[in-house]
């Protein structure tokens, strides 16, 4: 938990840096994962800004902030696997000197090409967990004023992939009381537990009080809860 104005130091200086949620959630293809027009700051540019030289650490693509929560989100497409090991079509892999023959191994190559790049997408959120919160609490955070009164702000990081069907079974899985099963959504939850409610040497909190992974629809109703609750108001 953070005791510091967060809002009121973004506000005054990156009052430039918003974009609509429909911006800020385009893959690099040009795909926009979440039609919203709610601004948010476009932290890869706050990130940037404040380091104010060309090499600078990876980031989060959104930040809102208000006066309970600093919410950083990192929008990621590509999950969604058309070859798996549970929807590869071994009729079409069959060896080019045997039609009757299926090449297994061309289809493991193929599975463990797919994990691997899986395993890409999961460092990277990974990296981008840990540098924008060491951009939050190196460069910005010694520059807001202390909170007067016992107010704290909760740090949370939110990613929202583009699996929609991983999270329904995801979400399933919990109301049934069961271990969560593998898939997209509870995989990249466990990937980033390490980074909730630590402490430093001196106690302090560090890293984020709460990691969430949502899917596109989930994060527009999450959005539309903090609306709810602040007035309105999420920069």
């Amino acid at each position: 938990m953070i005791k510091k104005d967060v809002c009121s130091y973004i506000i005054d200086n990156f009052f430039d840096k918003t974009e609509p949620i429909s911006i800020l959630s385009k893959s690099d293809k040009g795909k926009v994962l979440v039609n919203d027009e709610t601004s948010a700051y476009n932290y890869d540019k706050i990130t940037k800004q404040v380091y104010g030289y060309i090499k600078y650490p990876t980031s989060a693509d959104a930040l809102l902030v208000n006066d309970k929560i600093i919410l950083l989100t990192e929008f990621k497409s590509g999950f969604k696997r058309n070859i798996s090991k549970e929807t590869l079509d071994y009729s079409m892999l069959t060896c080019p000197d045997d039609d009757a023959k299926i090449c297994r191994d061309y289809a493991n190559l193929l599975i463990d090409k797919g994990k691997l790049e899986i395993n890409e997408l999961l460092d990277s959120i990974k990296f981008k967990a840990i540098e924008s919160y060491i951009t939050l609490d190196k460069k910005i955070l010694p520059l807001c004023n202390d909170f007067l009164n016992d107010r704290h702000l909760r740090v949370i990081f939110c990613v929202v992939v583009d699996d929609y069907i991983d999270s329904m079974e995801d979400t399933l899985t919990e109301l049934a009381a069961k271990p969560t099963s593998y898939n997209t959504f509870s995989h990249v939850k466990s990937s980033l537990l390490r980074f909730v409610n630590l402490k430093a040497s001196d106690n302090k909190d560090y890293y984020y009080d709460e990691i969430k992974v949502l899917s596109p629809y989930e994060y527009k109703r999450y959005l539309n809860s903090i609306k709810e609750v602040d007035g309105d108001s999420l920069l």
